[in-house]
């Protein structure tokens, strides 16, 4: 059986957690308006947590087709190169 004192505790633990969710500083209403304003459900933590998925796979996708470029561009230099060498062997044994 619960006691009286045990639902006390448990009456004001559950206020002093309200009174907590409630108590929101200045920095964290800056980052809350700063969400809001990129269009972001701050009400919604799931919708916010998927927002921000999608922000970090577009961002290692945007960092994967810098890599790829560069990539690319280093293949056609060195190919140019190898291209540039033989026409100069072949041009030179004739």
């Amino acid at each position: 059986m619960i006691t009286e004192k045990r639902i006390r505790k448990i009456i004001k633990e559950e206020i002093s957690r309200n009174n907590m969710d409630k108590t929101v500083s200045g920095d964290e209403k800056g980052v809350l308006n700063a969400l809001k304003s990129f269009g972001a459900d701050v009400d919604n933590q799931q919708e916010v947590q998927k927002d921000f998925h999608f922000l970090r796979k577009l961002r290692k996708r945007a960092e994967e087709s810098g890599h790829n470029v560069m990539k690319t561009l280093i293949s056609v230099g060195i190919g140019a190169a190898i291209v540039a060498l033989w026409e100069g062997i072949k041009g030179s044994l004739k």
